[in-house]
């Protein structure tokens, strides 16, 4: 058991409750995440994979549904990972050796996923104008040290204190498609030790939503509701104290989601996709989203490496997206089905062109009117000034009743 322990689990710091017995449960939570996480990573390294194994307590195998539990995880690696592999799910003597120790964790509200992103940031703060008692949860992964320190720096920011729990590390891989399953269900574990009736996932619709752009690109399945419903129903099967995982910005932009934060400063976030690197790149696709939407909010933004506007950079994600941008406010009905298709499926062909108006706005406070961009662009500013407006009066609001079902 002490060589499962050491595989599974972090007990530093925040994390050191873990290795008593009572928090059989939250171990078994925990195993699920991780051994999904790592099928992952296994998959994308070698090409195929045999099985996922889940070890779980006796206390746990013995009282629920395992069946039901192998389904769901099943359906949900067919369905974001597009293969079909056996979940084979074993008990094991989990407390045995293990020692009892009181550890008393606070009565909670809402437990709030937190990242140091903007969406996160500005969550976390429109939230704790919402409840009276949150308790903000950062997963971290080993390998990030950088992003460690920067949620580190930004404690003293926010009024609601952050918990850490470690989890392994992302690699070099690229994304994790099944991350969003680890983040939710250490939510739950934490919802669970301080009976919060809430998880609280303030992603931002068109992240949630994100679509293609082109027929093989690569997108992120981080927050999207087929990830968040099979994490909901995970939870459902291993917790009686059964959380909400509410979703208030699902129907907003990321203009819409920084205007309402009232937050006028930035600079400390990180939405880079070089997570790794703590840095700010400036050319990847999420600091293209991040500098347009913050510039259309008129809020300070962080420094970046390089100017996405300068012609000399790589611009191929900044035209990506204006090209998009462009014609989903002016040749929709024309867009290939993948470009629409998630759109039309949740039906949200409002956001996205909401959306696009940021984006094109976004780029006519950026740049001059002599710029390249500007001239094969902007056509309308009296309709993008009035989007502008919009944003900044918060014509549209968080959904706080909005939940996963």
């Amino acid at each position: 058991m002490k060589k499962d322990r050491d595989k599974y689990f972090s007990y530093y710091k925040e994390s050191n409750f873990l290795r008593y017995k009572q928090f059989y449960l939250e171990r078994d939570i925990l195993r699920i995440a991780f051994s999904m996480f790592d099928a992952e990573k296994i998959l994308k390294k070698n090409g195929s994979i045999d099985n996922i194994p889940i070890l779980l307590s006796k206390q746990t195998f013995n009282r629920i549904d395992v069946g039901k539990l192998k389904q769901i995880l099943e359906e949900l690696f067919l369905l974001i990972m597009l293969e079909d592999v056996a979940v084979e799910i074993k008990d094991t003597y989990d407390i045995k050796g293990r020692v009892r120790k009181r550890v008393v964790f606070p009565k909670k509200e809402a437990i709030v996923l937190f990242s140091a992103g903007v969406d996160s940031y500005s969550g976390i703060k429109i939230a704790e104008n919402q409840y009276k008692d949150l308790l903000g949860l950062f997963v971290a992964h080993n390998d990030q040290p950088r992003i460690i320190r920067i949620v580190e720096n930004m404690k003293p920011f926010l009024n609601t204190e952050i918990r850490t729990l470690y989890a392994p590390g992302m690699g070099s891989m690229g994304y994790s498609q099944l991350r969003g399953l680890l983040y939710i269900l250490f939510a739950g574990a934490y919802a669970n030790l301080c009976k919060a009736d809430k998880i609280l996932v303030t992603e931002c619709g068109p992240t949630m939503y994100q679509p293609l752009f082109s027929p093989y690109d690569s997108i992120t399945y981080t927050t999207h509701p087929y990830v968040l419903k099979a994490a909901k129903d995970v939870l459902d099967l291993l917790l009686d104290f059964k959380p909400k995982i509410i979703i208030p910005f699902e129907d907003l932009t990321k203009a819409e989601v920084i205007s309402n934060s009232a937050i006028k400063d930035y600079s400390t976030t990180h939405s880079c996709v070089s997570q790794r690197f703590g840095n700010h790149d400036g050319t990847c696709f999420g600091c293209v989203i991040k500098k347009l939407a913050c510039l259309v909010s008129g809020v300070k933004d962080v420094k970046y490496n390089k100017n996405v506007f300068d012609e000399n950079a790589n611009q191929d994600n900044l035209l990506n997206l204006l090209v998009y941008s462009d014609d989903l406010i002016n040749n929709y009905e024309n867009m290939p089905s993948f470009q629409k298709e998630k759109i039309e499926e949740f039906n949200k062909k409002d956001l996205f062109q909401r959306y696009a108006l940021d984006n094109l706005a976004g780029l006519m406070l950026g740049v001059d009117k002599k710029h390249l961009l500007y001239k094969r662009f902007i056509s309308r500013e009296d309709i993008l000034n009035e989007r502008i407006s919009q944003v900044k009066e918060n014509r549209k609001k968080p959904d706080f009743n909005k939940c996963i079902d």
